[in-house]
């Protein structure tokens, strides 16, 4: 079976990418919800005993951590099944961990769960939820994300093909360093500006992702939501209006809204029990219109 641009360029570099990577994002990444600071400790001694090549040990210390909740040690685990080191490879139990802690918002996690299912490993080969996940880590600012995700809307594979997101999500990787991106950005903008609107314009909405429970996390007073839709090409130059509303009062209040070029960005909300709808306008300034997508509905609980 064929891999798609977007996950020949993911699975790039990679042992030495793995490894590398995974060792970085544990560096950087702020303990989950559920860590206390021995469980922080904890991980570090499992990367320890990861970058030594004890193996055995590694696992047995994150197995133990991502038991009670620990994203970082899940993806730990994924890896150890992913790369097939201390073990035979098994891509089920790797899509399993990854999954646990994609679903806690690791973005690292995110990733490989998007590009297994982009390339059909350990599952069914399905590039629309490989560009969900690749959103929901490139909301987090996961430089590959974005570039992946930029590929997918440049070649239609997954989502609608839409040049201009394309270009904002190659334009988001090169800021973040990547350099590949720089020339692919380079290349749309020139595409679109070849290609003038016509007369009469007609706006289409947006189509917003499912949010469920797994894609909201508590820290503190706060809950962060990933917030991600797909959109199809327009016909001029567009933004996105994002709107949350609380259903507590009448009439509804709103409780966050920003503006993006994106299709994919962070929201925080009180962690309070509460019910809320969103949706996304699609506006056109230059027209002084939009177009607003349905509503979708979710809960804080």
């Amino acid at each position: 079976m064929a891999l798609s641009s977007a996950c020949r360029a993911a699975l790039f570099g990679g042992l030495a990418l793995a490894l590398a990577g995974f060792a970085r994002v544990v560096a950087v990444c702020a303990a989950a919800p559920s860590e206390s600071a021995d469980d922080h400790v904890d991980a570090d001694l499992g990367l320890s005993a990861f970058n030594d090549r004890h193996y055995d040990e590694a696992r047995q210390i994150w197995r133990d951590l991502a038991e009670r909740g620990d994203p970082r040690a899940a993806f730990g685990l994924g890896l150890l099944n992913d790369l097939g080191v201390g073990g035979a490879q098994n891509a089920a139990a790797t899509l399993q961990w990854y999954l646990r802690a994609a679903k806690a918002q690791f973005a690292p996690a995110q990733f490989k769960v998007a590009v297994m299912y982009d390339s059909g490993i350990g599952v069914a080969r399905d590039p629309a939820v490989a560009a969900v996940w690749y959103a929901r880590a490139a909301a987090h600012e996961h430089t590959r994300a974005q570039y992946n995700l930029a590929q997918l809307y440049e070649t239609g594979e997954g989502t609608p093909r839409n040049i201009a997101l394309a270009k904002v999500w190659y334009e988001a990787a090169a800021a973040n360093g990547l350099d590949a991106a720089t020339t692919k950005a380079t290349a749309a903008r020139i595409f679109l500006s070849s290609h003038k609107p016509p007369a009469a314009v007609t706006l289409t909405p947006a189509i917003l992702s499912s949010l469920t429970a797994e894609a909201i996390a508590s820290v503190g007073d706060k809950t962060t939501l990933e917030l991600c839709w797909s959109a199809q090409a327009q016909q001029t130059p567009v933004e996105y209006y994002v709107q949350i509303i609380s259903l507590a009062s009448a009439p509804a209040e709103i409780a966050f809204s920003a503006y993006t070029e994106r299709s994919a960005l962070l929201a925080r909300l009180p962690a309070a029990p509460a019910d809320y709808a969103w949706r996304v306008y699609t506006v056109a300034p230059a027209l002084g219109d939009y177009a607003p997508s349905a509503w979708s509905y979710f809960s804080v609980r």
